[in-house]
């Protein structure tokens, strides 16, 4: 229930695979992950209906789909029968069962962390098997199947799902406030992230990135209870005051539009080496600072995971491109997350020094809008024009007194408009932009259709 999903769509796939006989439904009669579930040969039903539990045995859901309807009778019905499992359960006790756990998760850059991880363990023939919350290019798929026990999965901390995976190994990437519809405060967040890494078993291994905030305060929270583990930090700074046992420096020595260069320095790894990554922005570096060391955990040599990080041109939605006419390029990415989008346009802007960068946003949720408000006032000011679309509601149930113009207010760029819906987009983008600009389609919603509206209408 809710197959059309990031997460849900991988997990149907691989259950499918590992001959569990699988069906599903989805209120969307396309998303971007659905082709492969069709592919797979597991029928799809639009809509959700009571209907749809003769001779199941099992309804794994959405967490989403409660969270937005708890109340709904193909729910209430399974609930009844006492059939219903969220799908991190589901993955957690059927999927991972007797397989070693390496979860990736944090507020960003999970997706392109677990597939770069998932390649380099590829590329290095240990056959992993790997779960992402994004298409991966290489596997045409937002999963991998494997023949070992080693399974990567992209851990989210929305409804608390990565509660479920007993990992052995964990990278977090960075801890910041998000979801506000379901996590109260920053506080209820981080709590969260504790119980997560108290579920460490095994190796007990944590990775982390010693430049958040948020997993300084995790720290601090989590006090003695580090000590069972075995922990390497890495960190983008020289002169980092929050350090751990395990050291890993990362210095960024040269920026290019089409590369970064980087070294990477640790005594506890028997590191220093230079890697170049093919795809842009100074997160991405520190999204690759994990898989780097988890790779040398494994012993993958350096080569492989050179060549990996060298060739990897990206996921599904992160800055990708996808198409070109009248000499205006249109790129599509997921950010939604004030963070996420500051981010992402200077990214862009590291490929693209002197054009002209229009940055268009679906702001992802009212609840969201509201809670990071403040967050907004210099997100987009490395973009040359911008347009804040309607917001997408999400699970919302009620608007808390924000809009698109709410966003705009908040920021500080010259030249940023509301517009009320795609239609206006597509048009304003047909009148005024300009061949050698570049279109940024920003959002988790309707977003990755607009960008592709944009693009037909050009």
């Amino acid at each position: 229930m809710g197959i059309g999903g990031s997460g849900l769509s991988g997990v149907a796939v691989m259950a499918k695979k590992a001959g569990y006989e699988v069906d599903g439904c989805d209120i969307e009669k396309e998303t971007p992950y659905l082709g492969k579930v069709k592919k797979a040969g597991i029928k799809i039903y639009y809509g959700h209906s009571p209907d749809h539990l003769k001779d199941t045995d099992l309804l794994v859901i959405s967490p989403s789909v409660v969270f937005q309807n708890s109340k709904h009778l193909e729910y209430k019905g399974a609930k009844e029968k006492k059939i219903v499992k969220p799908w991190d359960e589901f993955v957690g006790e059927y999927l991972l069962k007797g397989k070693k756990v390496i979860c990736i998760a944090g507020t960003h850059g999970k997706s392109t962390t677990t597939a770069l991880s998932g390649l380099i363990f590829e590329a290095a023939g240990t056959e992993p098997n790997v779960l992402v919350g994004a298409t991966v290019h290489e596997w045409g798929a937002n999963y991998r199947i494997g023949e070992s026990d080693l399974f990567i999965i992209e851990s989210d901390e929305f409804y608390d799902k990565f509660l479920s995976y007993g990992p052995q190994i964990i990278i977090l990437n960075n801890i910041e406030f998000d979801h506000p519809d379901y996590f109260k405060d920053e506080k209820k967040l981080i709590e969260s992230f504790r119980k997560f890494v108290e579920s460490l078993q095994g190796d007990k291994i944590l990775i982390i990135n010693l430049d958040s905030s948020g997993i300084q305060n995790l720290f601090t929270l989590l006090g003695k209870k580090t000590q069972g583990l075995k922990v390497y930090g890495y960190t983008l700074k020289q002169n980092s005051t929050f350090k751990v046992k395990n050291m890993v420096y990362g210095t960024i020595s040269k920026k290019e539009p089409e590369f970064t260069d980087f070294v990477v320095y640790s005594d506890s790894l028997h590191l220093d080496t230079s890697f170049r990554l093919k795809i842009m922005g100074d997160y991405n570096v520190s999204n690759s600072l994990g898989a780097i060391i988890l790779a040398q955990l494994f012993n993958v040599k350096l080569e492989t995971t050179r060549e990996v990080l060298s060739n990897f041109d990206g996921i599904g939605r992160r800055l990708e491109l996808i198409g070109e006419k009248k000499k205006i390029l249109i790129y599509d990415d997921y950010a939604h997350h004030p963070t996420a989008i500051k981010a992402t346009i200077s990214a862009l802007r590291q490929r693209y020094p002197t054009k002209r960068i229009w940055a268009i946003v679906e702001p992802h949720s009212y609840s969201r809008t509201k809670a990071l408000l403040g967050s907004y006032k210099d997100v987009f000011d490395i973009a040359d024009k911008v347009i804040v679309g309607p917001i997408f509601k999400a699970r919302d149930i009620k608007k808390f007194g924000v809009d698109n113009t709410s966003i705009v207010k908040a920021t500080s760029h010259s030249d940023i408009r509301p517009i009320g819906n795609l239609d206006e987009i597509t048009k304003l983008i047909k009148r005024e932009a300009e061949a050698n600009d570049v279109v940024l389609v920003m959002g988790a919603g309707y977003s990755y259709m607009w960008a592709r509206e944009i693009l037909r209408n050009l």
